[in-house]
């Protein structure tokens, strides 16, 4: 746990960060998932499984709970099946264990990936509908679905660990106050601002996340309500230091915030959210531009 504040902070954010080596990666071209891009880190073996906690989960009653592992030997990734139920294909070929080349067709129960290299010329292609799949259109943060889908392995990670786990839920205060004096354009122009101001200052373990309409998730593994709640004081200290300017007009933006904790009877995202959102409303009570824990 940490006992300090994180890079949520109201400094510069850090600069570019330099070009990415070349990697390989899965696409989920069908299951529950489709779409979904997998990277793989060659320094260590990635156990794919229906169990949540296997490295690469699968949602699917087919897929064994330890179907097959992935793992780079000798320069290059090998598929070796686990003794699964349903056995481990590569284009359509059962597998005990065999080599992966760019392109291949890895399938598990009636999940199908596609094995690619940053140098294959798909990779740019699945690299954008995976984009569209998980990204918010307006603000270009993560979407309600990857969320959802974070914090389900999240929780699944931090159970299994005994770890912490929180998470910040916040929205603007009187947005449709500002909406219908300003038009609905500077609604967007606010909701844009504030995923460019907070989202740079998030950790790379952490999530920021549109959750819908003008409210905003701060997801924050490891750690504990009492630092998130400091965490998302200073998450209100820069929204209510930074100038919204729209058409030459001053907008009058705060944020309320809401922090939920992973407890003993949590087990669904939908259960940890619903605990920050109860926080959320006891800081509206409390005259708003708050966070309540």
């Amino acid at each position: 746990m940490r006992h300090v504040p994180t890079r949520i902070v109201r400094g510069a954010p850090d600069g570019p960060a330099d070009a990415e080596e070349p990697h390989e990666f899965l696409v989920t071209l069908h299951g529950s998932r489709i779409g979904h891009k997998i990277d793989l880190d060659r320094g260590r073996p990635l156990t794919v499984g229906r169990e949540l906690s296997a490295d690469i989960p699968v949602d699917d009653d087919s897929v064994s709970r330890q179907h097959c592992r992935l793992a780079w030997r000798d320069g290059a990734w090998e598929v070796e099946d686990l003794q699964s139920t349903n056995g481990t294909y590569v284009d359509d070929a059962a597998v005990k264990r065999a080599r992966l080349r760019d392109g291949d067709l890895l399938k598990v129960g009636s999940t199908l990936f596609k094995f690619l290299s940053t140098h294959h010329v798909e990779a740019a292609y699945h690299e954008e509908i995976y984009r569209m799949a998980i990204f918010d259109g307006l603000t270009q943060i993560h979407n309600r679905r990857y969320l959802e889908e974070f914090v389900e392995r999240e929780i699944s990670r931090c159970r299994r660990h005994e770890r912490a786990l929180s998470l910040l839920l916040f929205d603007v205060d009187h947005f449709k106050r500002i909406n219908d004096t300003y038009g609905h354009l500077s609604g967007d122009y606010v909701l844009r601002t504030m995923a460019s101001t907070v989202g740079p200052r998030i950790r790379r373990e952490e999530l920021f996340a549109r959750y819908a309409g003008d409210e905003f998730v701060v997801v924050l593994p490891e750690t504990d309500g009492v630092v998130a709640a400091k965490l998302g004081e200073l998450v209100r200290q820069m929204i209510d230091e930074t100038r919204f300017v729209f058409d030459g007009q001053s907008l009058p933006v705060t944020i309320s915030l809401g922090v939920g904790a992973l407890d003993a009877e949590m087990t669904t995202p939908a259960q940890l959210i619903a605990a920050a959102d109860a926080a959320l409303y006891r800081a509206k009570q409390h005259g708003r531009n708050c966070v309540s824990l």
